[in-house]
């Protein structure tokens, strides 16, 4: 197999094929690269600056939400509404 030889490569680049090369499971550099050809544009996913700008306005509107939800239906965790809904169901099959 001929030898691959890449010059000037950025570190945030190597850290981010390193751990690709983990994520896959691919033991060579040659492996990773090959998954990497093969994966082709359609199972690639790129994140923009502008993408990652909208992913964060969509979390601060659910953290939004979660404050009004909790301001109307009062403090509680998702366990204690599974436990309250289970107990519910419970005393209703009793009867």
């Amino acid at each position: 197999m001929p030898t691959l030889l890449v010059r000037n490569v950025p570190e945030s680049l190597m850290r981010e094929l390193r751990r690709l090369k983990v994520e896959l499971g691919c033991r060579t550099w040659a492996e990773l690269l090959e998954r990497l050809v093969r994966v082709g544009a359609g199972e690639v996913i790129v994140v923009e600056k502008e993408d990652v700008e909208e992913m964060r306005k969509a979390i601060d509107g659910f953290l939004e939400l979660r404050e009004v939800v909790t301001s109307r239906w009062g403090e509680g965790t998702v366990l204690d509404e599974l436990r309250r809904a289970r107990g519910h169901e419970a005393s209703d099959t009793g009867r």
